[in-house]
């Protein structure tokens, strides 16, 4: 099969799964409907046979299959495009079954989170390239503490015995409240206990809302798709160095940081035509990247701040 034929195939695939995972993000957002779930993690390498020039890509779970696939099959199609290989996008149930993925060669690269890489780049060679920039330009997320619009609950202080929901334990909004609380009363032993951890950050958005618990942790690019549909945060982490795009190290490692490095460091939001294809990204990739260095995310096991 031709790369054409390829990507004319991948093109329909995407549009398909455009449209479906369109209504299920409606769901999401109607919160009289049970969470929308897939069942079976979305992958290309069942759509067709892959050209032995296949960069196969992984992505950590922190997203349902079908946002992840929305927001990054996009992207795939872009390298492809601009590139003299074909891009596959790899989804995994777990973040540490990403890591796995990559350091078994199931996958040439990664897009880890920031928590996870900190924690296994000693056991494995892991090599971060690139890692996204904010609206402000500066490589940086916060984590956030939302509540639902209404609630009494109006800093970490309120969380006394109330139900927390936090996305993965391997993702660092998931860690960041009981990293702080070993420095001070930020959750007492009784809120401590009703900490539910949850596979998704959409699925705490959406649990807050359904009141299932009383707060939740997310990135705050997941609290922005919310704004005015019944959230309210109250709390940021200080900033923390953006979800790194990793390869292994080993005999491809230069290849890859090339070649990622000249396809995506010179698109900005300031060019209108680079503006375009940003924004038909995941909202993380929509204002660029920067490089990625190891000593970036030295400090995130050691200590985590709160304003």
């Amino acid at each position: 099969m031709t790369k054409l034929r390829l990507l004319l195939y991948t093109s329909l695939v995407v549009l398909a799964l455009a449209w479906l995972s369109s209504m299920l993000h409606a769901r999401i957002l109607d919160i009289s409907t049970p969470y929308p779930t897939v069942s079976e993690p979305v992958s290309a390498a069942g759509l067709s046979p892959a050209p032995a020039d296949t960069i196969r890509v992984g992505v950590v779970s922190r997203f349902p299959s079908n946002v992840l696939y929305r927001g990054y099959q996009p992207l795939m199609d872009y390298l492809t495009s601009a590139s003299d290989y074909y891009f596959e996008l790899v989804t995994s149930r777990s973040y540490r079954a990403t890591v796995l993925q990559l350091v078994s060669g199931e996958v040439d690269a990664a897009f880890l989170g920031s928590f996870i890489y900190a924690d296994t780049r000693d056991l494995y060679p892991l090599v971060p390239v690139l890692k996204p920039l904010n609206a402000d330009g500066e490589p940086f997320f916060r984590s956030v503490v939302v509540v639902k619009e209404g609630s009494g609950i109006a800093s970490l202080s309120d969380l006394h015995n109330h139900r927390l929901a936090l996305p993965s334990e391997d993702s660092f909004s998931g860690n960041w409240l009981l990293s702080e609380s070993r420095n001070g009363p930020v959750l007492t032993a009784e809120t401590r206990a009703r900490i539910g951890f949850l596979q998704h950050h959409h699925t705490v958005i959406y649990e807050v809302m359904r009141n299932n618990f009383d707060a939740g942790a997310v990135k705050d690019r997941v609290a922005q798709e919310f704004e005015g549909r019944g959230i309210r945060v109250i709390a940021k982490s200080a900033p923390v160095p953006g979800s790194p795009l990793v390869v292994a190290a080993g005999s491809r490692e230069d290849e890859l940081i090339a070649l990622f490095s000249r396809l995506l460091l010179p698109l900005s939001p300031e060019v209108p035509e680079h503006r375009a294809l940003l924004n038909s990204w995941d909202p993380e990739f929509r204002y660029g990247f920067s490089s990625a260095l190891a000593g970036d995310y030295d400090h995130l096991l050691t200590h985590t701040a709160h304003e």
